[in-house]
């Protein structure tokens, strides 16, 4: 009896020793961009909490904010590399590895934010093959949010800009749509961006709603203008390797924690940018909104037909986007 009572205790301390391995397992660890509290933060963490609830903690995913694990290139390395198990990225930076996200970048690709949000579920069908290919799992997209101009002048029509520098990201297009409205594009770090329009080195660059306040661009570009000429998609995505590692009753929980979350983004962001921008009014800043986006749309047409023959499958992404109600 004693040897049965044994064998009992030992193999109930392997089955428990079993189940903390494999929860151990099944482990993530998140990278984000941005600060805790920030829409696409709690959205995140909303996610990470309906995934360890479904999965009975099986599945867990640590959040580290502020580019903690890096920034979001290092990130989306450390991904393929299995430093990094997941992440919130901004589509661009895979760029390099998925040629077809630069369809992304297009100016004036969404109608508005409903548009952009309502894509999450075409644009994720037609690239998650392409994530696949090169080592993530795309989960599907949120938006970051709307590029906006700020500057030190008011601007309206594109004319308002011609002969101006302006910061932009090191991306191609976006250097070409800044181009075909007569401005001087300048890339310029993000980091730099605040000492450069205090310095005078440029006279304009373009941001989300949120930033305008949170790193006080207002104080440089007292001036902000309502355009939404390119939206910043955010790709929800885990490492290739860990997905293949979960069972699938644990994918299907993930994948329907993040379709849950992602949708959230986007009304967070509105209220957060609403504030945001109300609080910059507060402390000077002068809002506009431009009275007539065609002249903008007309201009920066041919920056269609100079890149969508260079980015894979952009005419198929383009038309199943436009079809979209």
């Amino acid at each position: 009896m004693a040897a049965i009572k044994t064998l009992t205790a030992a193999l109930a301390a392997s089955l428990t020793f079993g189940a903390a391995a494999f929860a151990q397992e099944f482990t993530a660890r998140l990278s984000l961009d941005v600060q805790e509290g920030n829409p696409k933060y709690v959205a995140a963490e909303n996610f990470a909490n309906a995934v360890s609830e479904a999965t009975d903690g099986a599945v867990k995913f640590q959040l580290f904010a502020n580019g903690l694990l890096g920034g979001e290139v290092e990130s989306a390395e450390g991904m393929r590399l299995g430093s990094v198990q997941a992440g919130i990225i901004t589509s661009s930076v895979f760029a390099t590895w998925i040629p077809e996200v630069q369809v992304l970048d297009l100016p004036f690709l969404f109608r508005d934010d409903a548009h952009a949000e309502a894509a999450n579920a075409v644009l994720t069908e037609r690239l998650a093959e392409k994530f696949e290919e090169q080592g993530f799992h795309l989960l599907g997209f949120s938006i970051n949010g709307a590029r906006q101009p700020m500057s030190t002048f008011p601007i309206d029509a594109p004319g308002d800009v011609a002969g101006k520098k302006i910061r932009v990201i090191q991306s191609p297009i976006h250097i070409a749509l800044w181009e075909a409205v007569g401005a001087r594009p300048v890339p310029i770090p993000a980091s730099e961006v605040y000492n450069a329009m205090q310095t005078g080195v440029v006279d304009m660059f373009d941001n989300t709603a949120t930033n305008y306040l949170t790193f006080r661009f207002y104080e440089v570009a007292p001036h902000y203008t309502d355009l939404r000429h390119v939206y910043a998609m955010g790709s929800w995505v885990v490492a290739k390797s860990w997905w293949d590692s979960l069972p699938g009753e644990y994918q299907q929980a993930i994948t329907k924690a993040a379709t849950d979350a992602q949708a959230q983004v986007a009304p967070m962001s509105a209220e957060v940018d609403a504030a945001s921008l109300a609080e910059a009014e507060a402390k000077g800043a002068t809002l506009h909104e431009v009275s007539d986006k065609q002249p903008w749309i007309e201009l920066m047409e041919p920056v269609w037909a100079q890149f969508t023959p260079q980015i894979p499958s952009a005419d198929e992404t383009i038309a199943a986007i436009n079809a979209i109600e």
